[in-house]
C-alpha cells in the first residue's frame, strides 16, 4: 500500500519537503491561502540567505539550502544569486568580533575573505558609509533569495497534490498514530502529517494536545523607491554591532532592524497572514536609526513599509523532526529561508528512515523543551530577539 504524507503547509518548507520526498508515496499539501498566494512568513522575506551559523548543523542546513535553490527559477526568473553578503563593522569590539567569525568560517570551510575599509565599501557602495566602516567579513557563497520564486519553483517537482483554500480544522488519530487530516470541505488520509505552518504551527499541535515552544514576533522591513532599472546582484550587507541588514533588491532598496523592543503577537491576534499593520513609532524609530547607518547620499524615502511576522524558539533553533508521542507527527518549525530547503532534506531522510546527511539534527527535535514553563519559554526566546543571527 502507498504511503501517505500529508503536508500541512506551502511556504517555501513545505514546499521544500514535498519536492524532496521520494515519488513511491503520495504527497498532499494544503495550504489555508488561496491559489498564487504566500499568507505565511515566506510571503514578506526579504531573503537573505547567511551560510555561517555559530550552530554547526545550522551552517550545513544552509549550505544545503543554497545548493537546492541553486538554478531554481519559475516564468525566467531566477530564484537565487550567489551575491555574497558581508559584515560590516564599525568599533574595535566589532572587529574582534569579525575576526571571530572568520575563525568560525574556516572551520566550517566557507569560502570568506576578511577585507579592509575600502574593499568592503567596494562591495556595496550604496548601502555602505565610508566613515562607519572599519574593516568587513566577505562571504562569497552567501546569496540572496526570492523566496516566492523559489516556492513556485519547487511546486514544480516531484508528484506532489497542492490544495489551496483548505484550511485544516483537524488531526485525526487512530490510538496514538495519525491517521487523517480534516479541512472543512474535505478528509485527507494520511500515514504521516508534516506540520510546515510556520507561525500557526502552536494551533495545529494543539488540535492533537501537542506543544510547540513557538513565539510569533513582529518584525519591520521597509523598501525604497522603484528606480526604473535593474542593477547586476550584490552583497547583502549586515551591521551585526547595530542588529540592521539591507540589500539591493534590483529595483530598489531595502533595510531591516532588530534593534527594537520585541513585539510578540498574542495567537488570537495572528489572523491568516503573516503582515501586520505597520504599528508606528516603535518601528519608525528603528528604521530611522538603520537609515544613518547608510552613505547619505543614498538614504532612501520610505515607499513601502512592512511589519512581517516571523517564529521565534527559546534558543534561536528550529523545531525539526517527531513528536515522540504521536507516531506520524512531524514538526518543521521556526525555520527561515536560509535553512528551509537543507531542513526539508533533514526531515524527509527522517521520515524515510534514511541515514542523516546532517551531523546533530537531533539537537533541533521539537520536544527538546518538554516540561519546560512555558512563560519562561517565550521570555527566553523574545531574549534573543536581537541575536537573531547567533544561535546558541
Amino acid at each position: 500500500m502507498t504511503r501517505k504524507i500529508v503536508v500541512i503547509g506551502a511556504g517555501i518548507v513545505g514546499s521544500s519537503i514535498a519536492a524532496q520526498l521520494p515519488e513511491d508515496v503520495s504527497v498532499t499539501v494544503l495550504d489555508q491561502a488561496p491559489t498564487g498566494q504566500l499568507r505565511g512568513s515566506t510571503g514578506p522575506a526579504p531573503g537573505f540567505v547567511g551560510l555561517l551559523n555559530e550552530t554547526p548543523v545550522m551552517t550545513e542546513l544552509a549550505r544545503a539550502s543554497a545548493a537546492l535553490y541553486d538554478g531554481l527559477e519559475f516564468g525566467g526568473v531566477r530564484g537565487f544569486d550567489r551575491a555574497g553578503g558581508v559584515e560590516v563593522a564599525s568599533t574595535p569590539e566589532g572587529l574582534a568580533k569579525l575576526e571571530e567569525r572568520a575563525e568560525l568560517a574556516a572551520s566550517a570551510g566557507l569560502p570568506h575573505r576578511l577585507l579592509d575599509a575600502a574593499e568592503t565599501v567596494a562591495l556595496a557602495p550604496e548601502l555602505i558609509d565610508p566613515a562607519q566602516c572599519r574593516r568587513g567579513l566577505h562571504f562569497t557563497d552567501d546569496g540572496t533569495a526570492r523566496a516566492g520564486i523559489i516556492t513556485a519553483a519547487l511546486r514544480e517537482r516531484g508528484n506532489a497534490r497542492f490544495v489551496d483554500n483548505a484550511a485544516v480544522v483537524g488531526i485525526e488519530l487512530r490510538g496514538n498514530r495519525v491517521s487523517s487530516v480534516r479541512t472543512a470541505a474535505e478528509s485527507f488520509p494520511a500515514d504521516d502529517v508534516v506540520l510546515a505552518t510556520g507561525i500557526w504551527g502552536p494551533a495545529l499541535a494543539s488540535l492533537v494536545d501537542q506543544r510547540l515552544p513557538l513565539t510569533p514576533v513582529a518584525h519591520p522591513y521597509a523598501y525604497g523607491p522603484k528606480h526604473g532599472k535593474s542593477s547586476a546582484p550584490t552583497p547583502f550587507v549586515r551591521w551585526p554591532e547595530h542588529h540592521v541588514y539591507a540589500r539591493d533588491h534590483g529595483d530598489r532598496l531595502g533595510l531591516g532592524s532588530y534593534d527594537h523592543a520585541p513585539q510578540p503577537i498574542a495567537p488570537d491576534q495572528l489572523g491568516w497572514n503573516a503582515e501586520r499593520p505597520w504599528p508606528g513609532e516603535l518601528f519608525d524609530d528603528a528604521v530611522r536609526r538603520a537609515m544613518e547607518l547608510l552613505p547619505a547620499s543614498h538614504r532612501f524615502p520610505i515607499a513601502e513599509r512592512l511589519n512581517g511576522v516571523f517564529a521565534m524558539t527559546p534558543d534561536n533553533l528550529p523545531l525539526l523532526g517527531a513528536f515522540p508521542d504521536i507516531t506520524g507527527l512531524w514538526s518543521a518549525a521556526a525555520i527561515w529561508v536560509t535553512h528551509a530547503g537543507g531542513a526539508a532534506r533533514g526531515l524527509v531522510e527522517l521520515i524515510c528512515d534514511q541515514r542523516s546527511t546532517f551531523p546533530d539534527l537531533d539537537r533541533l527535535r521539537p520536544d527538546r523543551f518538554a516540561d519546560q514553563d512555558p512563560t519562561e519559554l517565550e521570555t527566553s526566546a523574545l531574549r534573543l530577539y536581537r541575536d537573531i543571527y547567533a544561535s546558541l
